[in-house]
């Protein structure tokens, strides 16, 4: 089973899941080897996954079996185990506890597609929309205190498989950087009684230097301090809190800004792999006012390196204003 543990010097809390190890991969098909035809993803396929924990299908199709738009199932090899007894911290100086949490895999399509930029909007709506409902149920799970949707895209951003999917992670604790996000954005708003994440795109809008796009509920940005190059985030332009409380008609728009975004990367880049996830307030911990959830996408054009990894820093060769501006003109 997986296990936190505490690394006694810093504090830091990790995951060990030796199962992790035991994952396929599936990337690179080939000519000889049709797409769709192990794949686990695609339509037809269902019985090589878990069984389904919640799917969009039309029809009242019959679960388990063709007929879906978007389907979510139990991680195969999950980082963390929703069953089994809770248990508080092991030890005094080295400290653990079991991995109780949950691991799913969102399935954005039932056909064997490999880029995102490649779906058409409704598609998008139907990812972004199984996002809200996925978060919405595990939101009203006591146990859990954080839940994180993400996804990996190519080879070196972390997929196993090439087929479109996301993932969510529901966790017993906060992790360390979404604590540090929530309280930066309070000490803002103590100090200001404004949001600081409202008022980035109040400035950013006067500025436009780091500005993509700005759609009427959305904007686009290369924030004034990226870690990564082109790192683009998508943030509501009225103020929300939780992803889980966006309307359909929000929810519309946001899909129709990541796939802006995606296909805009894509042109400029040349298909990057990329990470994407959500951020958004747990929604039994701090007040709404002060947090502003926003889904921040991480092209991985570079490896981190030596400096990055020892000092927990990064160096980042192409000023956001210059990958705005190149983000901006390209021409879809």
């Amino acid at each position: 089973m997986a296990e936190f543990r505490r690394d006694p010097i810093t504090g830091r809390w990790v995951i060990i899941a030796a199962e992790r190890a035991q994952r396929p991969r599936q990337l690179g098909a080939t000519d000889q080897s049709p797409p769709g035809e192990l794949c686990p993803f695609c339509a037809g396929n269902e019985a090589m996954t878990p069984p389904e924990v919640w799917a969009n299908r039309a029809d009242n199709s019959p679960a388990d079996r063709p007929g879906w738009r978007v389907r979510v199932v139990p991680n195969k090899y999950p980082a963390l185990v929703s069953g089994g007894p809770w248990e508080g911290l092991n030890g005094g100086f080295y400290q653990s506890q079991p991995g109780l949490g949950v691991h799913e895999v969102i399935v954005e399509c039932p056909d064997h597609v490999t880029q995102m930029a490649e779906l058409p909007d409704d598609r998008f709506a139907d990812i972004v929309r199984a996002y809200r409902e996925r978060l919405g149920a595990l939101s009203r799970d006591s146990r859990w205190r954080y839940l994180l949707i993400y996804k990996n895209q190519g080879d070196r951003a972390g997929a196993t498989f090439e087929h479109l999917h996301s993932q969510l992670v529901a966790l017993p604790s906060v992790p360390r950087e979404a604590l540090d996000e929530i309280a930066g954005a309070a000490a803002h708003f103590r100090a200001s009684n404004r949001c600081i994440y409202c008022e980035i795109v109040e400035r950013e809008l006067v500025s436009g230097k780091r500005v993509i796009f700005a759609h009427d509920q959305f904007i686009a940005i290369c924030p004034f301090a990226p870690r990564f190059a082109y790192e683009t985030w998508i943030l509501p332009r009225t103020h929300g809190a939780v992803f889980a409380q966006c309307s359909e008609q929000e929810l519309k728009e946001c899909a129709r800004a990541l796939r802006e975004t995606i296909r805009r990367l894509n042109r400029a880049l040349d298909n990057p792999p990329f990470n994407y996830f959500i951020h958004s307030l747990p929604t039994r911990d701090s007040p709404q006012e002060s947090y502003h959830w926003h889904l921040e996408i991480l092209p991985q054009l570079f490896r981190a390196a030596g400096f990055e990894l020892g000092s927990g820093s990064h160096i980042n060769g192409v000023a956001p204003e210059v990958a705005a501006k190149l983000l901006r003109d390209v021409a879809l």
